[in-house]
Protein backbone atom coordinates (compact mmCIF):
# COMPACT_ATOMS: atom_id res chain seq x y z
CA UNK A 1 0.00 0.00 0.00
CA UNK A 2 1.14 3.67 -0.68
CA UNK A 3 1.30 5.53 2.49
CA UNK A 4 1.95 9.58 2.23
CA UNK A 5 4.03 12.56 4.02
CA UNK A 6 4.72 16.41 3.84
CA UNK A 7 8.62 16.59 4.84
CA UNK A 8 9.77 19.78 6.05
CA UNK A 9 13.53 20.80 6.94
CA UNK A 10 14.78 23.70 8.46
CA UNK A 11 18.67 24.34 7.85
CA UNK A 12 20.09 21.97 9.69
CA UNK A 13 18.25 22.68 12.83
CA UNK A 14 15.13 21.37 12.59
CA UNK A 15 14.05 18.06 10.05
CA UNK A 16 10.20 16.94 10.36
CA UNK A 17 7.72 14.64 8.60
CA UNK A 18 4.46 14.73 8.79
CA UNK A 19 2.24 11.10 8.07
CA UNK A 20 -0.87 12.48 5.90
CA UNK A 21 -4.34 11.36 6.77
CA UNK A 22 -7.38 12.97 5.63
CA UNK A 23 -7.60 17.09 5.80
CA UNK A 24 -4.57 18.07 7.47
CA UNK A 25 -4.29 22.19 8.13
CA UNK A 26 -1.21 24.13 8.32
CA UNK A 27 -0.95 27.77 9.80
CA UNK A 28 0.47 29.81 12.42
CA UNK A 29 -2.13 28.89 14.65
CA UNK A 30 -1.28 25.76 17.45
CA UNK A 31 -4.25 24.61 16.78
CA UNK A 32 -3.21 23.66 13.26
CA UNK A 33 -2.19 20.35 12.26
CA UNK A 34 1.17 21.26 11.25
CA UNK A 35 1.98 24.80 12.64
CA UNK A 36 4.33 27.28 10.85
CA UNK A 37 6.12 29.66 13.76
CA UNK A 38 6.28 32.73 11.19
CA UNK A 39 3.85 35.84 11.14
CA UNK A 40 4.40 35.54 7.01
CA UNK A 41 2.34 32.03 8.03
CA UNK A 42 -1.48 33.53 8.47
CA UNK A 43 -3.44 31.65 11.51
CA UNK A 44 -5.34 29.32 8.91
CA UNK A 45 -3.04 29.44 6.17
CA UNK A 46 -3.47 25.79 3.83
CA UNK A 47 -4.78 22.71 3.81
CA UNK A 48 -3.88 19.47 2.33
CA UNK A 49 -6.41 17.14 1.64
CA UNK A 50 -7.26 13.81 -0.54
CA UNK A 51 -10.33 14.63 -3.37
CA UNK A 52 -10.94 12.49 -5.84
CA UNK A 53 -7.99 9.95 -5.77
CA UNK A 54 -5.36 12.92 -5.77
CA UNK A 55 -3.93 15.07 -2.83
CA UNK A 56 -4.18 18.92 -3.73
CA UNK A 57 -3.03 21.63 -1.27
CA UNK A 58 -5.16 24.50 -0.94
CA UNK A 59 -4.82 28.30 -0.12
CA UNK A 60 -7.02 29.43 2.82
CA UNK A 61 -7.70 32.92 2.47
CA UNK A 62 -4.07 33.59 3.57
CA UNK A 63 -2.27 36.99 3.36
CA UNK A 64 0.63 35.58 1.54
CA UNK A 65 -0.51 32.62 -0.27
CA UNK A 66 1.17 29.52 -1.80
CA UNK A 67 4.36 29.52 -3.71
CA UNK A 68 4.33 26.38 -6.08
CA UNK A 69 7.65 26.70 -8.50
CA UNK A 70 8.12 30.33 -8.37
CA UNK A 71 4.46 31.64 -8.23
CA UNK A 72 1.77 32.00 -6.24
CA UNK A 73 -1.25 29.06 -6.37
CA UNK A 74 -4.51 28.96 -4.86
CA UNK A 75 -5.15 25.57 -5.27
CA UNK A 76 -2.61 22.12 -6.59
CA UNK A 77 -2.68 18.67 -7.31
CA UNK A 78 0.48 17.48 -5.78
CA UNK A 79 3.19 14.63 -6.94
CA UNK A 80 5.74 13.00 -6.05
CA UNK A 81 8.53 14.93 -5.19
CA UNK A 82 6.49 18.45 -5.42
CA UNK A 83 7.72 21.60 -3.13
CA UNK A 84 5.63 24.56 -1.91
CA UNK A 85 6.64 27.65 -0.15
CA UNK A 86 4.28 29.07 3.05
CA UNK A 87 6.38 31.85 4.79
CA UNK A 88 9.79 30.76 4.99
CA UNK A 89 8.84 27.03 4.92
CA UNK A 90 9.39 24.94 2.25
CA UNK A 91 7.42 21.62 2.22
CA UNK A 92 7.91 18.26 0.37
CA UNK A 93 5.10 15.89 -1.06
CA UNK A 94 6.25 12.58 -0.49
CA UNK A 95 4.93 8.96 -1.06
CA UNK A 96 6.12 5.36 0.09
CA UNK A 97 5.12 2.24 -0.81
CA UNK A 98 5.07 0.24 2.36
CA UNK A 99 4.14 -3.24 3.56
CA UNK A 100 0.63 -3.63 5.18
CA UNK A 101 1.75 -5.32 8.04
CA UNK A 102 4.66 -2.35 9.09
CA UNK A 103 3.91 -0.43 11.52
CA UNK A 104 2.63 3.12 10.48
CA UNK A 105 5.22 4.90 12.83
CA UNK A 106 7.96 2.48 12.10
CA UNK A 107 6.55 3.48 8.53
CA UNK A 108 6.87 7.02 8.38
CA UNK A 109 10.63 6.78 10.29
CA UNK A 110 11.65 4.22 7.66
CA UNK A 111 11.17 6.95 4.78
CA UNK A 112 12.57 9.67 7.51
CA UNK A 113 15.90 8.16 7.57
CA UNK A 114 16.16 7.74 4.02
CA UNK A 115 14.87 11.50 3.25
CA UNK A 116 17.51 12.98 5.64
CA UNK A 117 20.28 9.94 6.53
CA UNK A 118 19.35 9.72 9.98
CA UNK A 119 20.62 6.44 11.37
CA UNK A 120 17.91 5.60 13.64
CA UNK A 121 18.70 3.20 16.41
CA UNK A 122 15.09 2.01 15.54
CA UNK A 123 15.94 0.33 12.00
CA UNK A 124 17.92 -2.22 11.37
CA UNK A 125 20.97 -0.65 9.12
CA UNK A 126 20.77 -3.04 6.65
CA UNK A 127 17.09 -2.39 5.74
CA UNK A 128 16.34 -5.98 5.61
CA UNK A 129 14.30 -6.98 8.45
CA UNK A 130 10.81 -4.36 9.17
CA UNK A 131 10.91 -6.96 12.68
CA UNK A 132 13.41 -4.86 14.04
CA UNK A 133 11.45 -2.10 14.06
CA UNK A 134 10.75 -0.82 17.87
CA UNK A 135 8.94 2.63 17.69
CA UNK A 136 5.20 0.68 18.63
CA UNK A 137 7.12 -0.68 21.88
CA UNK A 138 8.76 2.76 22.53
CA UNK A 139 5.59 4.09 22.87
CA UNK A 140 4.21 2.03 24.86
CA UNK A 141 6.73 2.30 27.50
CA UNK A 142 5.80 6.18 27.83
CA UNK A 143 3.76 6.71 30.54
CA UNK A 144 0.42 8.06 28.68
CA UNK A 145 0.21 5.47 26.22
CA UNK A 146 1.36 2.34 28.90
CA UNK A 147 -2.20 1.45 29.49
CA UNK A 148 -2.87 0.89 25.96
CA UNK A 149 -2.67 -2.35 24.04
CA UNK A 150 -0.73 -2.59 20.80
CA UNK A 151 -3.72 -3.43 18.64
CA UNK A 152 -5.24 0.12 20.04
CA UNK A 153 -1.32 1.94 19.96
CA UNK A 154 -1.69 0.92 15.77
CA UNK A 155 -4.47 4.02 15.64
CA UNK A 156 -2.11 6.28 17.24
CA UNK A 157 0.92 6.10 14.83
CA UNK A 158 -1.07 7.19 12.27
CA UNK A 159 -1.11 10.85 13.59
CA UNK A 160 2.52 11.12 15.12
CA UNK A 161 4.64 13.69 13.20
CA UNK A 162 8.54 13.03 13.89
CA UNK A 163 10.98 15.24 14.64
CA UNK A 164 15.08 15.33 14.59
CA UNK A 165 16.48 18.44 16.44
CA UNK A 166 20.40 19.22 16.42
CA UNK A 167 22.15 19.37 19.73
CA UNK A 168 21.17 23.21 21.38
CA UNK A 169 18.58 23.70 19.66
CA UNK A 170 15.02 25.36 20.74
CA UNK A 171 11.77 23.36 20.53
CA UNK A 172 9.60 25.82 22.15
CA UNK A 173 10.22 28.93 24.61
CA UNK A 174 8.53 29.78 27.31
CA UNK A 175 5.48 32.41 26.95
CA UNK A 176 5.06 30.18 23.14
CA UNK A 177 1.34 29.47 22.01
CA UNK A 178 0.98 25.60 21.06
CA UNK A 179 -0.78 22.74 23.20
CA UNK A 180 0.65 19.28 21.38
CA UNK A 181 2.39 17.00 23.37
CA UNK A 182 6.31 15.58 22.47
CA UNK A 183 7.72 12.60 23.52
CA UNK A 184 11.78 12.05 23.53
CA UNK A 185 12.11 8.82 21.02
CA UNK A 186 15.44 9.46 21.47
CA UNK A 187 17.99 11.50 22.63
CA UNK A 188 17.93 14.06 25.57
CA UNK A 189 16.18 17.69 26.52
CA UNK A 190 16.40 20.07 28.84
CA UNK A 191 13.27 21.93 30.60
CA UNK A 192 14.09 25.36 31.73
CA UNK A 193 13.14 28.86 32.75
CA UNK A 194 14.94 32.45 32.43
CA UNK A 195 15.46 35.13 35.36
CA UNK A 196 14.50 38.74 34.61
CA UNK A 197 18.48 39.19 33.42
CA UNK A 198 18.03 35.97 31.03
CA UNK A 199 20.14 33.57 33.21
CA UNK A 200 19.07 30.35 32.36
CA UNK A 201 17.76 27.92 35.36
CA UNK A 202 17.40 24.54 35.01
CA UNK A 203 13.67 22.58 35.92
CA UNK A 204 14.52 19.16 34.53
CA UNK A 205 15.99 16.81 32.31
CA UNK A 206 14.07 14.26 30.16
CA UNK A 207 15.58 11.60 28.37
CA UNK A 208 13.84 8.38 25.96
CA UNK A 209 10.24 7.57 26.71
CA UNK A 210 9.52 10.67 28.35
CA UNK A 211 7.40 13.08 27.17
CA UNK A 212 6.50 17.12 27.95
CA UNK A 213 3.74 19.65 26.48
CA UNK A 214 0.91 18.56 28.77
CA UNK A 215 1.15 22.13 30.86
CA UNK A 216 -0.29 24.00 27.54
CA UNK A 217 -2.19 21.19 26.05
CA UNK A 218 -4.35 21.21 29.49
CA UNK A 219 -3.93 24.44 30.76
CA UNK A 220 -4.55 26.44 27.80
CA UNK A 221 -1.92 28.43 28.56
CA UNK A 222 1.38 29.66 26.80
CA UNK A 223 4.20 27.44 26.95
CA UNK A 224 5.22 27.36 30.87
CA UNK A 225 8.61 26.79 30.42
CA UNK A 226 11.76 26.16 27.77
CA UNK A 227 12.75 23.02 26.40
CA UNK A 228 15.62 22.83 24.11
CA UNK A 229 17.59 19.49 22.88
CA UNK A 230 20.98 18.71 24.94
CA UNK A 231 21.76 16.14 22.27
CA UNK A 232 20.75 15.36 18.52
CA UNK A 233 17.09 14.02 19.44
CA UNK A 234 14.28 12.54 17.77
CA UNK A 235 10.81 13.69 19.34
CA UNK A 236 7.36 11.98 18.39
CA UNK A 237 4.66 15.27 18.23
CA UNK A 238 0.94 14.71 19.11
CA UNK A 239 -1.10 17.50 17.60
CA UNK A 240 -3.90 19.38 20.18
CA UNK A 241 -6.26 18.29 17.72
CA UNK A 242 -5.29 14.13 17.66
CA UNK A 243 -4.48 14.56 22.13
CA UNK A 244 -8.32 15.60 22.45
CA UNK A 245 -9.99 12.47 19.92
CA UNK A 246 -7.03 10.30 22.17
CA UNK A 247 -7.80 11.46 25.53
CA UNK A 248 -12.03 11.61 24.47
CA UNK A 249 -11.18 7.68 23.18
CA UNK A 250 -8.73 6.92 26.02
CA UNK A 251 -9.94 8.26 29.62
CA UNK A 252 -7.37 6.83 31.45
CA UNK A 253 -4.95 8.96 29.16
CA UNK A 254 -6.04 12.35 30.72
CA UNK A 255 -6.24 10.78 34.02
CA UNK A 256 -2.46 10.14 33.51
CA UNK A 257 -1.73 13.55 32.26
CA UNK A 258 -3.19 15.82 34.94
CA UNK A 259 -1.05 13.53 37.74
CA UNK A 260 1.70 14.47 36.05
CA UNK A 261 0.51 18.02 35.33
CA UNK A 262 0.00 18.31 39.28
CA UNK A 263 3.52 17.19 39.99
CA UNK A 264 5.52 18.97 37.50
CA UNK A 265 3.79 22.63 38.19
CA UNK A 266 4.59 22.10 41.83
CA UNK A 267 7.66 20.93 41.08
CA UNK A 268 8.32 24.07 39.20
CA UNK A 269 6.68 26.61 41.25
CA UNK A 270 9.36 25.25 44.22
CA UNK A 271 12.33 25.42 41.98
CA UNK A 272 11.55 28.91 40.88
CA UNK A 273 10.31 30.19 44.68
CA UNK A 274 14.20 28.86 45.69
CA UNK A 275 15.79 30.32 42.73
CA UNK A 276 13.62 33.69 43.50
CA UNK A 277 12.38 33.79 39.73
CA UNK A 278 9.20 35.46 38.91
CA UNK A 279 6.03 33.75 37.15
CA UNK A 280 6.06 35.56 33.49
CA UNK A 281 2.98 37.17 31.86
CA UNK A 282 0.11 34.40 30.82
CA UNK A 283 -0.33 35.63 27.68
CA UNK A 284 1.13 33.95 24.64
CA UNK A 285 4.24 35.32 22.99
CA UNK A 286 5.15 35.71 19.80
CA UNK A 287 8.47 35.59 18.46
CA UNK A 288 7.72 38.62 15.87
CA UNK A 289 11.40 40.69 14.69
CA UNK A 290 9.57 44.13 14.34
CA UNK A 291 10.77 47.56 14.21
CA UNK A 292 9.38 49.94 16.96
CA UNK A 293 10.35 53.48 17.42
CA UNK A 294 9.90 55.12 21.40
CA UNK A 295 10.55 58.37 23.26
CA UNK A 296 10.96 58.94 26.79
CA UNK A 297 7.45 59.99 28.81
CA UNK A 298 7.86 64.34 29.03
CA UNK A 299 7.57 63.84 33.14
CA UNK A 300 10.72 61.39 33.18
CA UNK A 301 13.80 62.65 35.21
CA UNK A 302 16.19 61.94 32.86
CA UNK A 303 18.54 64.11 30.44
CA UNK A 304 16.74 66.66 28.46
CA UNK A 305 18.89 64.87 25.40
CA UNK A 306 16.74 62.12 25.83
CA UNK A 307 13.70 63.18 26.31
CA UNK A 308 13.35 64.91 23.04
CA UNK A 309 15.19 61.94 21.26
CA UNK A 310 13.28 59.21 19.33
CA UNK A 311 14.86 55.81 19.66
CA UNK A 312 14.50 52.80 17.28
CA UNK A 313 14.71 49.60 18.41
CA UNK A 314 13.54 45.84 17.13
CA UNK A 315 11.24 43.23 19.38
CA UNK A 316 12.43 40.27 20.20
CA UNK A 317 8.99 39.17 21.10
CA UNK A 318 5.52 40.59 21.51
CA UNK A 319 2.44 39.61 23.51
CA UNK A 320 -1.14 41.50 23.60
CA UNK A 321 0.24 43.06 27.84
CA UNK A 322 4.06 43.97 26.54
CA UNK A 323 7.43 42.90 24.44
CA UNK A 324 10.95 42.68 24.95
CA UNK A 325 12.94 45.66 22.97
CA UNK A 326 16.35 45.05 21.85
CA UNK A 327 18.50 48.34 20.89
CA UNK A 328 21.93 48.83 20.61
CA UNK A 329 24.53 52.07 21.44
CA UNK A 330 25.42 53.76 25.14
CA UNK A 331 22.13 55.82 25.15
CA UNK A 332 20.22 53.30 25.78
CA UNK A 333 22.65 52.59 29.20
CA UNK A 334 20.37 55.16 30.53
CA UNK A 335 17.21 53.64 30.84
CA UNK A 336 15.75 52.09 33.91
CA UNK A 337 13.34 50.02 35.73
CA UNK A 338 9.76 51.96 35.89
CA UNK A 339 10.99 54.20 33.28
CA UNK A 340 7.91 55.10 30.84
CA UNK A 341 8.15 54.86 27.33
CA UNK A 342 6.32 56.39 24.41
CA UNK A 343 6.00 53.09 21.79
CA UNK A 344 4.94 52.65 18.26
CA UNK A 345 4.80 49.99 16.91
CA UNK A 346 5.66 49.29 12.68
CA UNK A 347 3.14 46.06 12.16
CA UNK A 348 3.32 44.58 8.88
CA UNK A 349 1.21 46.82 6.51
CA UNK A 350 -1.74 45.34 6.27
CA UNK A 351 -2.05 45.82 9.87
CA UNK A 352 -0.82 49.49 10.41
CA UNK A 353 0.71 51.09 13.24
CA UNK A 354 0.30 50.66 17.07
CA UNK A 355 0.47 53.60 19.17
CA UNK A 356 1.19 53.05 23.24
CA UNK A 357 2.83 53.77 26.17
CA UNK A 358 5.07 51.55 27.91
CA UNK A 359 6.75 51.10 31.18
CA UNK A 360 10.16 49.12 31.77
CA UNK A 361 10.15 45.90 33.64
CA UNK A 362 13.53 44.92 33.44
CA UNK A 363 16.55 46.20 31.60
CA UNK A 364 19.32 43.64 30.74
CA UNK A 365 22.40 44.34 29.44
CA UNK A 366 24.44 41.88 27.00
CA UNK A 367 27.75 43.67 25.97
CA UNK A 368 26.61 47.00 23.52
CA UNK A 369 23.39 45.43 23.10
CA UNK A 370 20.16 46.76 25.82
CA UNK A 371 17.68 44.77 25.94
CA UNK A 372 14.13 46.63 27.50
CA UNK A 373 11.37 44.03 29.29
CA UNK A 374 8.27 46.50 28.53
CA UNK A 375 5.00 46.30 29.67
CA UNK A 376 2.18 47.94 27.75
CA UNK A 377 0.17 50.80 29.68
CA UNK A 378 -2.98 52.98 28.44
CA UNK A 379 -3.15 51.36 24.94
CA UNK A 380 -5.71 52.83 23.03
CA UNK A 381 -8.58 50.65 21.95
CA UNK A 382 -8.69 51.38 18.25
CA UNK A 383 -4.79 49.83 18.87
CA UNK A 384 -5.01 47.00 20.70
CA UNK A 385 -7.26 45.77 18.50
CA UNK A 386 -4.75 46.31 15.32
CA UNK A 387 -2.18 44.27 18.06
CA UNK A 388 -4.78 41.30 18.57
CA UNK A 389 -5.83 41.06 15.44
CA UNK A 390 -1.97 40.68 14.55
CA UNK A 391 -1.73 37.85 17.39
CA UNK A 392 -4.41 36.21 17.12
CA UNK A 393 -5.78 36.68 14.03
CA UNK A 394 -9.37 38.13 15.65
CA UNK A 395 -10.05 41.26 17.34
CA UNK A 396 -12.35 39.74 20.69
CA UNK A 397 -11.12 40.48 24.07
CA UNK A 398 -8.38 38.18 25.06
CA UNK A 399 -8.73 37.16 28.57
Amino acid sequence: MKRFYLALKREKLQKSIYPLEGSVSIGRNPENDITLVDYNVSRTHARVSFQKGSWIIEDLGSANGIIFAGELVVSKTLTLGDSFQIGEYILTFLEEGVSDNTEQLSATMQVFSSLINYQSPFIDPNRTNPGFMRLQGALLSTPIFRSLGKQELRGLEDIANLHLFSAGQLVFQEGDPGRSVYIVLDGRVQVFTKDHQGKEFPLATLESNQFFGEMALLSGKPRSSSVATAKESLLAEFSYKNMQRIMMRYPQIKEVLVQYFREREEDSKKKRAEANIQERRKEPRFKERLLVSFGVWPLESLPEEMINHTYKASSADISISGMMLVAMGPAMEAFHAGCRLQLEIHLPSRFGRVETQGLVRHVIREGNTVKLSVDFVDTPAEDKKKLQKFLYGQTQTIE
